[in-house]
């Protein structure tokens, strides 16, 4: 991917090497491989495939292994929905469910999706509530236990107010940032 210790710089023989590898089950590589899917089409060069639903595919694979990071990233996109621009720093439930319009923070690009030929990934806070569980519960994960907290603070679709659980993974992000010195 980067040309370096003397190897030619090529992306597309970077992803070919990266899918071996992930088929070859290194969930490192199925990791990175998903990431490579969810770049904007074209935006790697040639060779280099846009599809975010089979990174999907291989985050939940990489997540079911026991990564927390592969459970976060997916259930990140899950949140995200259709109506936010993929590389938006932050939304509120409200802002993703479309209930407010987006706000305009200052220094920040336009948040609302940009058209793109390739379909949106639906909502889905269901799903992504247990992959935040699993996250956290299972890796630690200091933002997954706050995104949580947040969830069952606010409500979501599907996904019910619940101030015992708000403030159960309130406690757990605390205590994560302390043990660790701040979110990961």
């Amino acid at each position: 991917m980067t040309g370096k210790g003397g190897i030619a710089y090529d992306r597309a023989e970077a992803y070919r090497c990266l899918d071996r590898a992930c088929r070859g089950g290194h969930g490192g590589a199925c990791h990175l491989q998903a990431q490579i899917l969810c770049s904007p089409a074209g935006e790697l060069g040639d060779g280099v495939p846009h599809n975010p639903k089979k990174a999907m595919k291989l985050y939940q694979q990489v997540c079911d292994d026991g990564d927390s990071i592969s459970c976060f990233t997916l259930a990140s996109m899950l949140l995200r929905g259709d109506k936010i621009n993929k590389e938006a720093g932050n939304v509120s439930p409200q802002e993703a469910r479309g209930l407010t319009p987006l706000a305009k923070r200052t220094n920040e690009e336009d948040r609302s999706r940009k058209p793109d030929d390739t379909k949106p990934i639906p909502r889905d806070p269901k799903r992504a509530e247990v992959l935040l569980r699993r996250a956290c519960l299972q890796g630690s994960h200091a933002t997954a236990c706050h995104n949580l907290a947040v969830m069952y603070t606010h409500g979501d679709d599907g996904v019910l107010t619940d101030p015992a659980k708000a403030a159960e993974f309130q406690r757990k992000t605390d205590e994560m940032v302390r043990e660790f010195g701040g979110f990961f």
